[in-house]
């Protein structure tokens, strides 16, 4: 079985009854776990892209405009995905795979032309490919959207397009790349994800090092290291056994834990090791992780650390 980074099956779609599901996290490395041995046509490790998927083809409009909160997969029913708009003065038409009918009443966000972006609106005419409401906005067309119409009488999902609220992943330690599409797939518009200037990444020093026996949890000391649970770091300079790049928990100001394979005892001091945060993942978010009942208009700002100085 092929697994991705996370140890999730690496599986887009699957036949039976498991729904389709959008984006997952595939960025790194997928490994054949059937071994070097046997009748297999694939070396032993794959790099496989991650992308979000293009609701402009086929049908991966359905899959995200259907999807919320996977696996349990509560059908958005009234929430979809809206892919081009135009005015002409009297009436703006939204294409968008819908099951919406004349008389719904729509918010409709995330489009690149503001004034498209209702609240509150009629719909005056639909079918399955597009609907139309009443309104003198006239931006022209625009095309390669990925903007929301939610009826206002949808079910409230975790996830999925237009959903209600948002409840705020967990995106520290991410690349921001990835932390951009964990947060899209919570609700949040692009545009109202704010990537702010990296954060400076100055190596500190680690002076002790300790850990018990049959356990991987392992203390790095570092006088006012400045890193908080969740962010991503890089050791080096310590032992054979710690050295290597981590998610971290704080404790103190001054102590953080890492999960080592090894499970030896450790009692290091007097250390001149390194430690420094992976350049390019997040070090903080605005709002933090677990935060419910944001509405899908809310912004945040995440934090990226520099390049390491």
């Amino acid at each position: 079985m092929s697994v991705d980074s996370s140890g999730r099956q690496a599986v887009d779609f699957v036949w039976g009854n498991v729904p389709m599901h959008p984006n997952d996290d595939r960025a790194a490395t997928v490994t054949n776990t059937g071994g070097s041995t046997g009748d297999y046509g694939w070396s032993q490790t794959t790099n496989v892209a991650s992308a979000r998927l293009n609701p402009a083809l086929d049908n991966h409009v359905n899959v995200e405009s259907g999807w919320a909160g996977y696996p349990a997969y509560t059908p958005a029913i009234g929430n979809f995905i809206v892919t081009e708009a135009s005015g002409n003065g009297t009436t703006v038409t939204y294409k968008s795979f819908n099951f919406l009918s004349p008389g719904d009443v729509v918010n409709i966000t995330g489009l690149s032309v503001g004034s498209y972006n209702l609240t509150s609106a009629t719909v005056a005419s639909a079918n399955q490919q597009q609907f139309t409401v009443t309104n003198a906005a006239n931006g022209g067309l625009i095309t390669g959207q990925r903007g929301r119409v939610e009826a206002t009488n949808a079910v409230t999902a975790y996830d999925g397009a237009g959903s209600g609220n948002i409840i705020v992943p967990n995106v520290l330690g991410l690349t921001t790349a990835l932390a951009l599409d964990a947060l899209q797939d919570a609700g949040y518009e692009l545009a109202n994800i704010t990537t702010a200037t990296a954060a400076t990444n100055a190596a500190g020093v680690v002076t002790a090092a300790s850990r018990t026996a049959g356990s991987g949890v392992t203390t790095i000391t570092d006088a006012s290291h400045g890193y908080v649970t969740g962010n991503k770091v890089t050791i080096t300079g310590v032992d054979a056994t710690v050295n290597g790049t981590y998610t971290i928990t704080r404790l103190t100001d001054n102590t953080y834990t890492v999960v080592t394979t090894a499970t030896t005892v450790l009692a290091l001091t007097g250390l001149t090791g390194s430690n420094v945060a992976v350049a390019g993942t997040i070090k903080s978010q605005s709002t933090a992780a677990g935060a419910s009942s944001i509405a899908t208009t809310a912004t945040i700002t995440i934090t990226p650390w520099a390049a390491a100085s």
